[in-house]
C-alpha cells in the first residue's frame, strides 16, 4: 500500500488529478473553491460538483483516472491517494 498527496491549482481548463493505475485507488479530494470532477471531458455541465471547503471520497477501479475543472477562476484542490497493491 502506498499513499500520495498533492495540491493542484485548478483552473477553467480541465486537468488530470489522478492517473490511471493498475490497482484500485482510494481518493480523497478537498476543494478550496467550486470544482467539478469526472473523466477527461469533464465540464461544469457534466462533472460531479465539489463545493468550496467540501471533501469527497471516491474509489477508482483499476484502469480509471480522474480529471478536474474549476467553476470559474482558479483555486487549490487537495488530493490524497491510497493505492492498494
Amino acid at each position: 500500500m502506498a499513499t500520495f498527496t498533492n495540491v493542484y491549482s485548478v483552473t477553467s481548463t480541465s486537468q488530470s488529478i489522478v492517473s490511471i493505475d493498475n490497482v484500485t485507488q482510494y481518493v480523497t479530494l478537498h476543494s478550496e473553491g467550486s470544482t467539478y470532477v469526472g473523466n477527461s471531458a469533464v465540464t461544469n455541465d457534466n462533472g460531479i460538483h465539489i463545493a468550496n471547503d467540501e471533501t469527497l471520497q471516491l474509489v477508482l477501479p483499476t484502469g480509471c483516472d480522474l480529471w478536474a475543472i474549476a467553476a470559474s477562476g482558479s483555486h487549490d484542490l487537495r488530493v490524497l491517494i491510497t493505492r492498494v497493491d
